[in-house]
């Protein structure tokens, strides 16, 4: 697999690994990280705009973007370096090994947060400086070059950036699977520069300080996470939020005066209905995000697992033509904490009949 994740993370975090879209299996792998904006998309009405006459709709695969083998998108390490369930995974000191292969100026300028310097664990004459034991005890180890797109062990590859070539086999040689971050620092800090530091951030009170981010579920469109997240102005500023969709009855309004609210006060629990919510959930996302300028979305509860989650769900399955299969398996790539109560799916079966005319997904297929 692309990413080494330990049975213990994988129970810790949700994570699948028979379903990840992570895997080294073949020559490319499929990643789904497509654009809000794609020919699957389909009309939703605005919050408060008259619904137009029902139609069925067609159901769609879920389109993939080919990754070259051994590469991992920068949308996946936002995701992942952003994982939570329970605690923030970055808390863990052996969740992530990020080795930054550039020159000791361009790390010292700035890098991921948690990165090293790749020649403090692998030097170019000494080998590698840890053991083969410590080196196990992580559960993910993530390399990046200035930029990078050639493949695995090519000429260009080995021309372009040739530390990170020297560290990824030297790794792989010790029975690791690392991977590679797609197009490098220079892409994933275009992106997310927010998650960029010149400070090395390696010891636990440093871990423990760390802001931790909504889980992007689409690529700079629409976020999910927790009350905490939504109340916390940085969050919103680096995310460039403009519409918040908050599913608690208990929570208020952050920043009623700067953001666009749909306050939906739900229950976490057996009896709480869902017919009414899930449309203008759907509604108010839609419209944010098809808004000219287009918004950006936070979908939030309380933890960000089980309220925000059905109200995802509903919308990826209306806006994409997804069975409800495919959008959780799609959410749970992206958020893998994403746990809607059995009541809730029960009553996203219902919608998907009502969207498609059929029943097209088990309960046992999506209980999480």
């Amino acid at each position: 697999m692309g990413i080494a994740l330990s049975r213990a993370v994988n129970s810790r975090l949700g994570v699948s690994t028979e379903r990840s879209s992570i895997s080294n299996s073949n020559n490319c792998q499929s990643v789904n990280s497509a654009p809000y904006r794609e020919l699957n998309e389909v009309r939703v009405p605005s919050y408060g705009e008259e619904p137009e006459v029902e139609e069925v709709l067609v159901p769609a695969m879920p389109e993939r973007t080919r990754v070259e083998r051994g590469y991992i998108t920068p949308q996946q390490v936002y995701n992942l370096l952003n994982a939570e369930a329970g605690q923030p995974a970055l808390h863990d000191p052996n969740y992530i090994l990020i080795l930054d292969c550039r020159s000791a100026d361009r790390y010292k300028q700035s890098h991921l947060v948690t990165a090293r310097a790749s020649v403090t664990v692998i030097h170019p004459e000494l080998g590698c400086l840890i053991s083969c034991v410590q080196l196990q005890e992580f559960s993910i180890i993530l390399l990046y070059a200035e930029d990078g797109h050639s493949a695995v062990g090519s000429a260009e590859a080995r021309v372009d950036s040739p530390v990170l070539q020297h560290c990824f086999f030297q790794i792989s040689v010790l029975g690791m699977d690392p991977v590679i971050l797609l197009g490098g620092f220079s892409a994933f800090h275009t992106l997310y520069p927010f998650l960029c530091t010149p400070r090395m951030v390696l010891l636990q009170p440093e871990r423990q300080s760390l802001t931790i981010y909504p889980s992007e579920i689409l690529e700079g469109a629409l976020y999910q996470g927790s009350a905490a997240q939504a109340s916390n102005y940085r969050i919103i500023k680096n995310l460039h939020v403009t519409h918040v969709l908050n599913a608690t009855a208990d929570c208020p309004d952050a920043f009623p005066g700067i953001l666009s609210y749909l306050k939906l006060p739900l229950s976490d629990d057996a009896q709480q209905d869902l017919v009414e919510a899930l449309p203008r959930a759907t509604g108010f996302i839609g419209g944010a995000l098809r808004g000219e300028p287009a918004g950006r979305v936070l979908v939030h509860c309380s933890m960000g697992r089980s309220r925000s989650s059905a109200l995802t769900l509903a919308f990826l399955m209306q806006l994409r033509r997804w069975s409800l299969l495919h959008a959780v398996r799609w959410l749970k790539e992206r958020r893998a904490c994403t746990a809607p109560n059995v009541n809730f799916l029960r009553q996203l079966l219902t919608y998907e009949e009502s969207l498609f005319g059929r029943r097209l997904t088990s309960l046992d297929d999506i209980r999480l």
